[in-house]
């Protein structure tokens, strides 16, 4: 649906240029010019994954927007925010990283969206990046406020809406409610009801600034303006779709995890998702005269000398605030966020059958391991651990048939499609319809974790056939499981493996791939950020520890050529495992890449050595071994 997104993004951009050329009055300032050149070479940094750009992209592309929107309000009226009220509009920048915070302690408890990408190692540097991304949300909802507002859409005065005391009432409470229930129902149950912080602000802070004499929605109501109230929901619905088509594109960036449509996502954010940005746009609003209010930074409004609102000379602003709800409701909110949850158990706790079959199978005893597997699958005939896990051992099948020395590397590089691939194929979808059919019934991180591992058993043989399409979108399946996974459980270490391969590799896509990848939906991913993951998945996973460990080291060899440590990351593996060829195989290529001919030599007959069989794996082992024996023979005799 991301072309959908693109489609929708062009007519809303079409509209709001076809209006400003309309109603332009004055010049379009000078500092317009270069936030939108600021802009053009941020995209085309960032698609060339040019860093810092491609990193902070999301901050530079919001402060090139700010330059623009504003140069397009003052070209409509003559005045503008950034020219004429320059110190207005940093206390707006600083108090919008605060503000912000708030939301990102609710996700905490929620864990709604989680953030992704090339994040930079150093502290300092990513905090910095925080603060200025932050920064950019309210001043990016103010500025498009004014430039819609600035159109004129709502001119014409309206009837006035007024509200009585009780209604306040009602809504204060509303809100009070809206802010305080997803935090203190259990994780699984708030984590659908995020939308409700995104209304609870608005009910909860518009009666208390009206109140206040600060300004608000139903002041303006009141008066028969409904301008503002339009432009900032409008304003939201704008911002929302740039943000997530920024996002989409940046090497840092978050990723939605709710539990929501997460099937029918339009660039990184499930559709229904879009909704939540204009209600948000009113929050933004009211938080930040409250806020400015409570600093000394923004005064009342004078009252007019005929109000047409029967509530607000009702009550005074100190009694608002000594009244015991107003003065309790910060602390109850603070205290509902802070107050301890019960952390969910991130073990499998695999049946004894699965632990023996896989120490069996990555000993190099596959045969004897899928006996051990389909003890599993009897004991849970409708589970999907025992067919994932007989899964996992054909694939081992599948690799070692495959590989092959190219470009003077063992790997499986490619395979045509094969009818003995069919039975892999099926367990993989016996896997993710067990899991997601249990998920149907109750969602639990662990059939997360096993859907999303079926998924991803389906990309890798795909990928070895060359079907882009089919890879792309079982990774993308795999991906958005993984994700729910460790929302559900961010202790699941195992799905930090899958996420740590999607990342890794989408990072690897040619750069002509990584701008045209909208057009099969594939959301982006960053290397540094995957083999981060795949660290993760190998130090603490359960399942996946052998499988991280193994692809991390082929990684580093293949793609970095970090061949040192790739050798160091493998070595653990030939520790616990001596006697499994494959390993030693991929040592022995690594050491003679290092140079190390003659323990490079010694892997090879170890190969040989432990893969003394008549299976098709096997011979296909011992032949991959002499052949690459062989190569290092002209070196070892012309040393001697």
């Amino acid at each position: 649906m991301v072309k959908l997104g693109v489609i929708l993004m062009s007519c809303m951009a079409a509209v709001l240029f076809a209006e400003f050329f309309r109603r332009r009055t004055h010049p379009f300032r000078a500092y317009g010019w270069f936030g939108l050149a600021f802009l053009v070479v941020g995209e085309w940094l960032m698609f060339r994954g040019v860093e810092p750009a491609a990193t902070f992209f999301t901050p530079i592309a919001w402060t090139a927007y700010a330059l623009i929107a504003d140069a397009a309000v003052f070209a409509i009226r003559g005045h503008s925010r950034l020219r004429d009220a320059p110190a207005q509009f940093a206390r707006l920048a600083l108090l919008s990283i605060p503000l912000w915070l708030i939301f990102e302690a609710y996700n905490l408890r929620l864990a709604n969206w989680t953030y992704v990408g090339r994040m930079p190692v150093s502290l300092p540097v990513r905090w910095f990046g925080y603060g200025w991304a932050f920064a950019t949300i309210w001043p990016g909802i103010f500025l498009t406020a004014d430039l819609i507002e600035s159109l004129g859409w709502w001119d014409t005065p309206a009837r006035p809406i007024t509200f009585s005391r009780a209604t306040q009432n009602a809504f204060i409470i509303a809100g009070a409610i809206l802010l305080i229930a997803p935090i203190v129902l259990p994780r699984p149950l708030g984590s659908f009801l995020f939308g409700a912080v995104w209304l609870g602000f608005v009910f909860l802070l518009d009666p208390i600034n009206f109140r206040l004499g600060l300004p608000s929605f139903e002041g303006e109501l009141a008066s028969g303006h409904s301008g503002r109230f339009f432009s900032f929901l409008l304003s939201g619905w704008v911002c929302g779709w740039l943000w997530e088509f920024w996002n989409f594109w940046a090497a840092a960036k978050w990723n939605y995890i709710f539990p929501v449509m997460q099937k029918d996502k339009i660039f990184e954010m499930p559709a229904l998702g879009y909704f939540g940005f204009p209600p948000f746009a009113l929050e933004c609003f009211l938080m930040y005269y409250f806020a400015a209010w409570l600093l000394g930074w923004e005064k009342p409004l004078p009252l007019p000398a005929q109000t047409t609102s029967p509530a607000r000379p009702l009550l005074r602003a100190p009694g608002t605030l000594r009244s015991l709800p107003f003065a309790m409701l910060p602390w109850l909110l603070l205290a509902a966020l802070l107050w301890p949850q019960p952390a969910p158990a991130s073990s499998l706790n695999l049946p004894e059958a699965a632990r023996h079959g896989l120490d069996l199978l990555y000993s190099g005893r596959p045969d004897e391991a899928i006996t051990r597997f389909r003890q599993v699958q009897a004991a849970d005939p409708g589970g999907p651990l025992g067919y994932l896990l007989e899964a996992e051992a054909r694939w081992w099948q599948i690799y070692c048939e495959a590989c092959e020395i190219k470009w003077n590397t063992i790997d499986a590089w490619g395979r045509p499609r094969v009818a003995d691939d069919d039975s892999y194929l099926a367990l993989a979808e016996k896997v993710t319809s067990f899991a997601e059919s249990r998920i149907a019934h109750t969602d639990s991180p662990e059939m997360r974790l096993y859907a999303g591992i079926g998924w991803a058993f389906r990309a890798r043989v795909l990928g070895l056939r060359n079907d882009r399409r089919g890879t792309a979108h079982a990774g993308v399946k795999a991906r958005a499981h993984l994700l729910r996974c460790l929302q559900l459980d961010p202790g699941m270490a195992d799905a930090y493996t899958g996420l740590g391969l999607y990342n890794y590799y989408v990072d690897t896509l040619s750069p002509i791939a990584r701008v045209l990848r909208f057009l099969i939906s594939i959301p982006g991913g960053s290397k540094a950020e995957g083999t981060r993951q795949l660290e993760i998945g190998m130090e603490r996973g359960d399942l996946t520890r052998v499988e991280a460990r193994f692809y991390l080291t082929k990684n580093l060899r293949t793609y970095d050529r970090e061949y040192a440590r790739s050798l160091e990351v493998l070595s653990p593996l030939i520790d616990e495992f001596p006697r499994n060829p494959i390993f030693q195989l991929l040592r022995g290529d690594i050491q003679a890449k290092l140079g190390r001919k003659e323990l490079a030599a010694e892997s090879f007959r170890q190969t040989e050595q432990f893969s003394l069989g008549d299976s098709a794996c096997e011979r296909h082992l011992r032949m991959l071994a002499e052949q690459s024996a062989s190569y290092l023979a002209p070196v070892t005799s012309s040393a001697q």
